[in-house]
């Protein structure tokens, strides 16, 4: 197994971004491979925060697979997962920590239903930097990979493509769903009117991880989420940027230097031209939010 050092310098300076990449796509591997094992028609669920909000014992199962192989691997590398929360690098050099943003299954609500549209996803970052990013999709077998060698779908580069004008553009999102709801309810409706009235068409596929990777791929031009957390997003905003497209984040409640992987709220575009109604409706909702606080 390829180690993430090179061999000339043990220091954790010295990280290479295309073994680390190698690493975050042995780990998906493993753990999409532990997925195609299982019998989907019998998938347990239990609730972790609310109904709206689930977690399945192959989720944490995934997760020890792809922290157990991350930690072979990347020996001392910091990991943030869905399950298992943080866990601690060994370094105390934090512009050179190396940590892996992991999200086992997300979308796990069309994996526990059956549905293909859920995936892997494995971000990994040099401090603040991302530098490498898998997402893994076991069941429609395509596998996104953003490192030193750019942007690639089942190893063929990703072109870049121009994002299309809002009346013609189609726009991945959930929003405003329940969350955006309970926290805003009249302006999150004003937000759904505008959008549906100014937008092309809205699809939601129910995983964040997807959305990016699509978005990257030019088979939709934009997608949007307003409270997200770094696991589901690393990996799909190196492989948006690396495509060719664009993305702005906002810091919500939280702290405004934060790296735009660990913001909460954010619009992402095929390519460099931006949809303004979504710019404007997400700069709304930090508006609203630095309002309410």
């Amino acid at each position: 197994m390829t180690s993430a050092h090179r061999p000339d310098d043990q220091q954790p300076s010295t990280f290479d971004p295309a073994a680390l990449l190698e690493a975050a796509r042995v780990a998906a591997r493993a753990a999409a491979e532990y997925i195609r094992g299982l019998d989907r028609s019998r998938i347990g669920r239990e609730d972790k925060t609310s109904a709206h909000d689930i977690v399945t014992i192959h989720d944490r199962a995934c997760e020890e697979i792809i922290v157990s192989s991350l930690r072979e691997q990347v020996p001392g590398c910091r990991i943030v997962g869905e399950e298992g929360g943080e866990r601690e690098g060994q370094t105390s050099d934090v512009a050179q920590q190396v940590t892996f943003f992991v999200d086992p299954i997300d979308g796990t609500s069309n994996f526990a239903a059956g549905m293909p549209l859920f995936c892997v996803s494995i971000g990994a970052a040099i401090g603040e930097e991302l530098v490498a990013g898998v997402i893994d999709l076991p069941v429609l077998g395509q596998v996104f990979t953003a490192g030193p060698a750019g942007a690639r779908l089942n190893g063929e580069a990703l072109a870049p493509r121009a994002t299309k004008a809002a009346r013609d553009a189609l726009v991945l999102t959930n929003y405003p769903g329940v969350r955006a709801l309970g926290e805003d309810q009249e302006g999150a409706l004003a937000d759904l009117l505008r959008l549906t009235d100014e937008l092309g068409s809205v699809r939601s596929l129910g995983s964040a991880a997807i959305e990016l990777a699509w978005v990257a791929s030019g088979w939709a031009d934009a997608t949007a989420l307003p409270s997200i957390h770094s696991w589901d997003i690393a990996a799909g905003f190196l492989l948006v940027r690396q495509a060719g497209g664009s993305i702005r984040t906002w810091p919500g409640t939280g702290p405004a230097e934060a790296p735009d992987h660990e913001r909460p709220a954010y619009v992402a575009c095929t390519g460099a031209e931006r949809i303004a109604v979504l710019d404007e409706v997400f700069e709304g909702i930090q508006h609203r939010r630095e309002a309410r606080a």
